[in-house]
């Protein structure tokens, strides 16, 4: 065994003495010296390195150095994997958030385009109605107010008002008791034969031709004629003659009356006073009241549109006003035309003057 190293007092190693001359050396120790000389020989060959000399440090850059981290680039594949998901995430957020602003866009456009459509209709409409409608019926304190309007308005521009042409305008005329009724039905009958029906036919064909010469629309009306139904006209006059029965005492006179269920249609009053006042000064006849359920609740105001204004005429008594029935028919046929007119043209100039001594009340 070799000796064991040799110490000084500071403690340093030392190298074990050689062996003396004529000692034995084993190979470890052999091996381990050339090992040692193979070291100090390779340390004494290499050149000396050089030795790096650092500034000195400032009192601001040792600040900085004690604040800031070295910054290491660590390479992470899973971070990396999460930055590229969350970033596809993200441009899938904002495509359907665009997508969403589009379809927001459409559905506003469409209501957009749907309002302007029902605008533009409803204005075609009125305008359509503005110009078919009857000037009878709108009232008398609508006209008033349009007129104070007019007369008030700030602009000095006053509209031109287009009238309504008068073939527009509907008159219907119902020829009483006329039609192919099974068996047929004459009306009132005299003894002598004559009969209602005929009297109010030939009245009422006077009057349809006076109207259609004033440029009016006219239906010749049977007593159940299917036209009835729903009817809608300017205006509306059931034509009859009252009976031919002898009371024992001279019954003589017109009635004319308007639908009882209709009382609240100020349109129905005025036709009846028209034609009241034109007929009565047209024959010389007096207008009788008390008129009977069969003329207010005449089953051709149950059928006509409610819109429509209508009255019933009884033309006179055929046995005590048998004279003026059967050679006045023509002047029957004028009076009930200008009432005709008195309500579709209250302003009409054409119309006779009315004598308000020639239609007493009986």
């Amino acid at each position: 065994m070799p000796d064991e190293p040799h110490f000084t007092d500071d403690n340093a190693p030392q190298t074990p003495p050689p062996p003396e001359e004529g000692a034995e050396i084993t190979a470890s120790v052999a091996f381990m010296e050339s090992m040692r000389r193979a070291a100090a020989k390779a340390e004494a060959d290499r050149p000396p390195r050089p030795v790096k000399t650092a500034p000195l440090p400032t009192a601001g850059t040792q600040a900085a150095e004690a604040t800031v981290a070295p910054v290491q680039t660590v390479i992470n594949p899973r971070r990396d994997y999460d930055n590229a998901m969350e970033a596809q995430r993200v441009q899938r957020v904002k495509k359907r958030q665009s997508r969403r602003r589009r379809q927001t866009v459409g559905v506003f456009g469409g209501v957009f385009r749907s309002v302007i459509v029902v605008l533009i209709a409803a204005a075609l409409m009125a305008t359509i109605f503005t110009w078919s409608t009857p000037t009878q019926f709108i009232s008398d304190e609508v006209k008033s107010s349009l007129s104070i309007a007019q007369a008030t308005g700030a602009s000095t521009t006053v509209p031109t008002i287009i009238p309504t042409p008068n073939w527009l305008r509907r008159v219907g005329i119902v020829s009483g008791h006329r039609g192919p009724q099974v068996p047929p039905d004459p009306g009132a009958v005299c003894p002598d034969g004559l009969t209602e029906a005929s009297i109010n036919f030939a009245v009422a064909q006077q009057v349809v031709r006076n109207l259609r010469d004033r440029g009016y629309s006219v239906d010749l009306l049977d007593e159940f004629d299917s036209r009835l139904e729903g009817y809608q006209a300017a205006a509306l006059v059931s034509i009859h003659s009252n009976t031919c029965q002898n009371f024992g005492e001279v019954v003589s006179g017109y009635l004319i009356a308007r639908a009882a269920a209709r009382s609240g249609l100020g349109q129905d009053d005025n036709l009846v006073e028209c034609v009241a006042r034109y007929y009565g000064q047209a024959t010389a006849l007096t207008r009788r009241a008390g008129v009977t359920i069969d003329m207010t609740d005449y089953h051709t105001f149950r059928e006509i549109h409610p819109l429509t204004p209508a009255s019933i005429l009884e033309l006179g008594f055929m046995l005590a006003d048998r004279e003026v029935l059967t050679t006045m028919q023509d002047e029957m046929a004028k009076g009930i035309t200008d009432g005709i007119l008195c309500f579709l043209e209250p302003n009409s100039q054409a119309l006779p003057t009315l004598d308000v001594t020639a239609t007493p009340t009986g």
